[in-house]
């Protein structure tokens, strides 16, 4: 159910950047695409361009996107202590309701502008709410041995909303129209909101449809989260002054960077830049994503399966990941920039970079978990709030560059301005960075317990490579 959750919150969040396509009207007298590549041949009864009923500027149509994201990053922290603090099925629940109810008000409010922009704002708001309700339950539900593994499955979610969003929403907007896009893509998560309220609880120990050793299983392992951690104090003085949080927070502020522009910015660049048509582009872009699907679970599994055996520990396996989301993708990246009309080099490139990108989900975006589980919400609200930024500013600063027609020296601004970010990302999480579940997870009265955990944890893992 979270991973469906995450379909739903990523396929809402992703579908204006395709749909925006057929919203805008051409611009009489300003190319609107880049003219430097004329062997990219487009068939006669392709749809490349589309003349909408709106007449709006590129700063505008950036704007459209990224205010989302400006909700978003408002809504961040104060989602994530109600998170932590409340019942998280009760939050996950006014979330996923609330961002079907506003997606179906766009085509309503779509001609005018300001309250347009107060939509997709309040979009943002609540749908802040998901991924420190993901942290918290994942320790919840999640045993520590199982960790990475499961939070590949759970956000693969995210990539599988991505897939269907961007697929689903060019083949609406081709056949039927934009306004269709938001309707039915709003509509359909009413179903999940069914299920997740008649079946499911917040925590094992208040689930009805699970068996007393499955609940005791996870009850008593290590690391997890009880439902009286609602009531701890939070020890705020010693999350700020934590290195290691300190370091999570510089990591998912410059980390997410190109997560975000190819999230954002990629149907754009592909179809003003590389020239696919409308249906073409949105099958191309998904691709990666739908790859994400398989990928990121299998990293999560080899991650677990590594530390299980000895070969590396919880911090390096974070770090590996880090540098699998950073590195690689800045290489593509910087690549793209420079090949000029390559078409099917940096269509293939932009692929990989989106894959590699991907592992921010068993990277740096679960680490929160890592250090603190019985404030878990409230780290990831802490620390995506700043993380939010680079999806803010990043359509407008596109919108900015392209405002007098698209080139490749304009969009190369762009791509430094992501590899950038993403190189001082894992710089910084491979000095500071750390998997260890920290002293102030646990109440002052029960610091002694800390240790005893973690012994108890170092006996649990030699019984396995003896069992091995």
């Amino acid at each position: 159910m979270l991973c469906v959750a995450n379909m739903i919150i990523y396929g809402l969040k992703v579908n204006i950047a395709v749909s925006i396509i057929g919203m805008v009207k051409k611009k009489p007298g300003v190319p609107d695409w880049s003219d430097e590549c004329p062997e990219f041949e487009v068939p006669a009864d392709a749809v490349t361009d589309i003349d909408g009923p709106f007449d709006w500027t590129t700063s505008q149509q950036g704007l459209v996107i990224s205010i989302y994201f400006a909700g978003y990053l408002v809504g961040m922290f104060p989602s994530g202590y109600l998170a932590d603090r409340f019942d998280t099925k009760a939050v996950l629940l006014g979330c996923v309701l609330a961002n079907g109810i506003l997606t179906t008000l766009v085509p309503i409010v779509a001609k005018q502008l300001s309250i347009l922009y107060i939509v997709r704002f309040l979009t943002g708001f609540v749908s802040a709410a998901n991924l420190p309700i993901v942290n918290v339950l994942l320790g919840t539900w999640v045993v520590y041995e199982e960790k990475s593994m499961w939070v590949g499955i759970i956000y693969a979610g995210t990539s599988l909303g991505t897939v269907i969003s961007i697929l689903t929403s060019g083949l609406i907007l081709r056949y039927v129209g934009w306004e269709a896009i938001f309707y039915i893509h709003g509509t359909t998560p009413l179903i999940w909101c069914i299920v997740f309220y008649l079946f499911f609880a917040g925590c094992p120990e208040k689930q009805k449809f699970i068996t007393e050793h499955e609940r005791a299983f996870i009850v008593n392992s290590y690391g997890h989260r009880t439902p009286g951690s609602v009531k701890m104090k939070v020890p705020w003085k010693s999350i700020f002054t934590s290195v290691p949080f300190l370091a999570l927070i510089a990591t998912n502020t410059l980390g997410n960077f190109g997560w975000y522009f190819l999230l954002t910015q990629l149907p754009l660049y592909m179809n003003k830049i590389l020239r696919y048509d409308i249906t073409s582009n949105a099958a191309i872009v998904c691709t990666p994503y739908l790859v994400n699907a398989f990928v990121n679970p299998l990293i999560g599994r080899i991650l677990d399966w590594g530390r299980k055996e000895g070969y590396w520990s919880q911090t390096i396996a974070r770090k590996i990941a880090v540098f699998i989301s950073s590195i690689p993708a800045s290489i593509f990246l910087l690549i793209i920039a420079y090949i000029g009309c390559a078409r099917v080099a940096s269509t293939v490139l932009l692929t990989l970079s989106i894959v590699f990108c991907g592992a921010i989900f068993v990277g740096h975006l679960c680490n929160q978990n890592d250090l603190a589980p019985n404030y878990a919400g409230i780290l990831m609200g802490i620390t995506n709030t700043p993380g939010t930024i680079s999806a803010f500013i990043l359509p407008p600063i596109v919108g900015a560059l392209v405002k007098e027609g698209h080139t490749m020296a304009r969009w190369r601004i762009a791509f430094w301005i992501t590899i950038i970010a993403q190189v001082l990302a894992f710089v910084i999480f491979s000095i500071f960075g750390s998997a260890k579940i920290q002293p102030w997870n646990y109440p002052p009265a029960e610091d002694e317990n800390w240790e005893a955990d973690n012994e108890q944890q170092r006996q649990r893992e030699q019984q396995q490579e003896t069992k091995t």
